[in-house]
């Protein structure tokens, strides 16, 4: 049985009149169809018939609609043939029923546009500290979980891909081809204005032309050898994860990551705080925004992120925020360093009895799924020194 076959059950029950044409004075109802198994045949319920015990559930039926004056039934489909009108958003709707089938009878008297279509930002509904909490509930000072490591992955990911990776090879290059074309116009332009004028042709003018136009724009394909991936991860990995737990900890850190990593090319300050510190090198070494689409980031999502990274320092007091996230460094470089010393661990197995010292000083409990670390200065500096070893 389908959607016209059960208005039309209800039609058969009501007496309609005939020679109505409904309007806006008309009162209409809109009556629940539920359409059950009874044996072998199908029967409709309507919201005022009871079912009986045997009966079972096939499906509902909402868009049914009944003039109380008339009687009259009206099944409103994408198929309705009732003549629309404008409502008040300037939409063409069934005057019975009100529904907009047809989005793309939309009609509007402003130049602006309706609306504009955003992707939703994606929330992190899951504890991201379940491994990491007591037995009464609270989160262990220092730990870190599953997903810090996953955020020190994907920033080395992204660092790979925008700075290392062919594509961005690819754009540099382009860039530079620009750059010599421009430069041989310029070149033309000069060989023509001294034929015309009738004077020497100067071959070094032409070769400070030449390079001037190609270098205008700096070009990180003359200095890609000079950075390492591995090196800038733990560098900026550490402030990228604290800036992600103090702000918008429930934005998925994919999003977060790259709009942070432009706020950091000129910094946020408040009242002469430094909240997100500046980095030179990431101004000199980031591709330009208006490429972001070729390392598959969403320009209109990565704008939304970085809005909503501003409100939310506008929202927090800069002097508790900027504490916070100077806490929250610090136990990440050292958590960091502990997780790489791991690493190396496997690697050289000549240092048992210095492991074994800096975990009997640090308090370090190896679990499963979770390491605790009592951070302090004192600690960080035997890492760092065990570190150092562990490289020769």
């Amino acid at each position: 049985m389908d959607d016209v076959d059960i208005a039309e059950t209800l039609q058969e029950r009501l007496c309609c009149k005939t020679g109505h044409v409904c309007d806006s004075k008309c009162k209409i109802s809109n009556p629940l169809a539920t359409l059950v198994q009874r044996g072998s045949t199908q029967v409709v319920l309507w919201q005022w018939d009871r079912p009986l015990v045997g009966d079972t559930k096939v499906r509902t039926l909402s868009n049914v609609y009944v003039c109380e004056g008339s009687r009259s039934v009206h099944l409103c489909t994408a198929d309705c043939t009732v003549p629309k009108i404008l409502n008040a958003e300037h939409c063409l709707i069934c005057p019975v029923s009100g529904l907009q089938w047809n989005g793309e009878t939309e009609q509007t008297r402003s130049w602006r546009n309706v609306s504009k279509c955003l992707p939703t930002i994606g929330t992190i509904k899951s504890d991201p500290n379940r491994f990491c909490r007591d037995n009464n509930g609270v989160v262990i000072e220092g730990s870190m979980n599953l997903t810090v490591q996953l955020c020190k992955q994907q920033v080395k990911t992204l660092l790979q891909l925008m700075l290392f990776s062919q594509v961005r090879k690819q754009s540099e290059f382009a860039k530079y081809l620009d750059g010599v074309s421009n430069a041989n116009k310029n070149m033309n332009k000069y060989m023509r204005y001294s034929v015309f004028h009738q004077l020497p042709k100067n071959v070094a003018t032409m070769a400070t032309i030449y390079t001037n136009t190609v270098f205008s724009e700096p070009n990180f394909f003359r200095t890609m050898h000079q950075y390492d991936c591995d090196r800038l991860c733990a560098e900026y990995a550490p402030l990228l994860v604290a800036y992600w737990h103090c702000l918008l900890p429930n934005t998925v850190f994919t999003t977060f990551l790259p709009a942070c990593l432009y706020l950091m090319r000129s910094g946020v300050h408040v009242e002469g705080l430094r909240i997100i510190q500046r980095s030179n090198e990431l101004e000199r070494i980031l591709p330009e925004a208006n490429t972001l689409d070729l390392y598959n980031i969403n320009k209109p999502c990565f704008t939304q992120t970085k809005n909503m990274i501003l409100a939310k320092i506008r929202e927090v007091d800069p002097v508790e925020l900027l504490h916070t996230i100077t806490k929250c460094t610090q136990d990440n470089k050292l958590l960091f360093v502990f997780f790489s010393l791991i690493f190396h661990m496997a690697q050289f197995p000549q240092l048992p009895l210095a492991w074994y010292a800096v975990t009997r000083s640090c308090g370090v409990t190896v679990r499963s799924r979770s390491c605790t670390v009592h951070s302090s200065p004192a600690h960080f500096g035997w890492l760092q020194a065990l570190w150092a070893v562990s490289e020769y």
